[in-house]
């Protein structure tokens, strides 16, 4: 096959990047085709290892309508036999565009709790029109199909992501106990509550020692709750380049994330032989932790509620262990070669659709089948016929300024001196 997929920012250490750079290297690696977009800049050295033959394109993303053209113009001469937008926030509007009119199939792959994403990042409505207009859709939870309409869920696909297990677990050198977070430093990461969980249980176990890795936009808030913390056995790393040498240390890992889409981190924990303690209300957690099976969840998000599920398994070794060697089997649900067998397949039934897909009945005569399709259809038109394609408040924009802490505060100080 010849496929297409948007990588978004090659800088970026997100899960999205991660699972989407992944994707297109194991097709690759299966002897397929893959051209790989992304708004980095030319020259830009990419976060994640891309093999050679992996086709990359640099396109400007603004979501302006006017940028959509010379896109369509370079797929369709490529021709690829489906293209793959995966998405946590709106972009897949701008690539509904671009693949309008040139019968080429679009995989709407989604990466983040779907209500979340309706209430905080888009809206329900116009994601239920994307849902229409996409030929196939990806979602990472079978809780989550529960978000798409009764007569668009057989058009979905549950596949959750690759995570390696490794073969054999590395010795462990000797070291003081390890709690571990690691992860994007987002605010919806919550690591200050972490931070003042451990804070919370440092005099019980004064041995252990929190070891925080990462880097985002959160830094300062969790530098300023560490030294209020007045621990100096919290310490915070930067980016760890080799996570896995990471979760080979550690004891428990910890995500106190709000919600998540897939917690990537959690598997790759569980493939360590780590126990994850996580928050019940988080998704994409409580669905892969079993609270005395592989790990704990806090049923409040406190730092109280926190340490008090942290407390049992920093106290007991023995529990850890067997919490460890469970959360290793149910890592292997997400082998690598399962999970892209999935893929793999999901691409092919997707590519069938070439050349009569759903995006080409927004231009086709005629009513369609049902009153629903219909309002679909109304509705993804007056979307795309949009000056600026994703712009409909300021999501666009404050995203632009939240990757970019320096414009931030130049634009602080400007509105202070207004």
């Amino acid at each position: 096959m010849r496929i297409a997929l948007d990588l978004h920012d090659l800088c970026r250490t997100g899960g999205l990047e991660r699972v989407a750079a992944g994707l297109a290297v194991e097709m690759a690696r299966r002897g397929h085709e893959v051209t790989a977009f992304t708004w980095s800049p030319p020259g830009t050295p990419p976060r994640f290892a891309l093999p050679d033959g992996l086709r990359l394109r640099h396109y400007v993303f603004t979501g302006d309508a006017a940028t959509v053209r010379p896109l369509r113009e370079e797929l369709t001469a490529y021709a690829p036999d489906v293209f793959i937008s995966p998405s946590s926030f709106n972009n897949v509007l701008f690539w509904s565009a671009v693949l309008r009119g040139t019968g080429i199939p679009l995989l709407y792959s989604e990466h983040n709790n779907p209500w979340r994403i309706e209430e905080e990042r888009w809206d329900k409505a116009e994601r239920q029109a994307v849902l229409w207009a996409a030929d196939a859709v990806h979602l990472l939870m079978p809780a989550f199909l529960e978000s798409v309409p009764p007569a668009l869920r057989g058009k979905c696909r549950i596949i959750g992501n690759a995570v390696p297990v490794p073969d054999a677990l590395p010795p462990r050198t000797e070291h003081a106990p390890c709690l571990l977070s690691l992860g994007r430093f987002a605010r919806v990461k919550q690591i200050p509550l972490l931070v003042q969980a451990f804070a919370l249980l440092a005099a019980d176990f004064p041995d252990w020692e929190l070891h925080i890795w990462g880097t985002g936009e959160d830094e300062t808030a969790i530098r300023k709750a560490a030294s209020a913390a007045a621990c100096r056995r919290i310490c915070l790393h930067g980016l760890a380049e080799h996570p896995e040498q990471q979760f080979a240390q550690a004891d428990i890992f910890c995500i106190p994330s709000r919600f998540e889409g897939f917690g990537l981190t959690v598997v790759e924990a569980f493939g360590h032989g780590v126990p994850v303690v996580g928050f019940a209300g988080c998704s994409g957690v409580n669905s892969l932790v079993r609270p005395g099976q592989n790990g704990a969840l806090a049923g409040e998000m406190t730092p109280e509620s926190l340490a008090d599920s942290l407390r049992p398994l920093m106290a007991d070794p023995a529990l850890r262990q067997r919490l460890g060697r469970n959360a290793r089997q149910d890592a292997l649900a997400f082998a690598p070669t399962a999970i892209y067998d999935q893929w793999e397949s999901l691409l092919r039934e997707t590519a069938a659709r070439k050349g009569c897909t759903q995006l080409q009945l927004l231009d086709a005569p005629g009513p369609l089948a049902t009153e629903a399709d219909e309002a679909c259809r109304a509705l993804m038109r007056r979307l795309l016929a949009r000056k600026n394609l994703l712009l409909r408040d300021s999501q666009l924009l404050h995203r632009f300024i939240w990757r970019r802490p320096r414009l931030k505060a130049w634009l602080k100080r400007l509105l202070r001196k207004a």
